[in-house]
């Protein structure tokens, strides 16, 4: 009796963790620049309809601005989804800032791009995505 029900229990638990929906976490990347102009930060295949970046600055460099730009690369060629536009704030560091425009199991590359002015910026974040 002890036994059958011990296998039966058993057999309940397996059941329950195979039909039990699987919590997955989304991916991220983190990331660090020093640049005049612009660098890619890679390629990764998206594991939600969203991305956010999340950056720290340590220096702007006279600059006020820049962007991460979202492509999606197609047989030929590579299309712009979206900008993640970031603006230098007195609140300061974080900077966060997060677009819907990507789906989900599809391939983005990312790459950071400012002013070609000479000046130089400086920061580390993380892409969620």
């Amino acid at each position: 009796m002890k036994n059958k029900f011990l296998k039966t229990l058993g057999i309940l638990l397996v059941t329950l963790i195979m039909v039990a929906p699987i919590a997955v976490d989304a991916a991220s990347k983190s990331f660090s620049f020093e640049i005049k102009h612009q660098i890619a930060i890679g390629r990764y295949k998206s594991t939600k309809e969203s991305v956010k970046a999340t950056v720290n600055m340590s220096s702007w460099g006279g600059d006020n601005y820049f962007t991460i730009h979202i492509y999606e690369k197609g047989s030929f060629s590579s299309t712009l989804i979206d900008k993640l536009e970031f603006s230098k704030s007195k609140k300061g560091s974080p900077y966060e800032v997060e677009t819907t425009k990507v789906k989900k199991g599809h391939t983005y590359g990312y790459e950071i791009w400012k002013n070609a002015n000479g000046a130089k910026i400086k920061g580390s974040g993380t892409l969620s995505y």
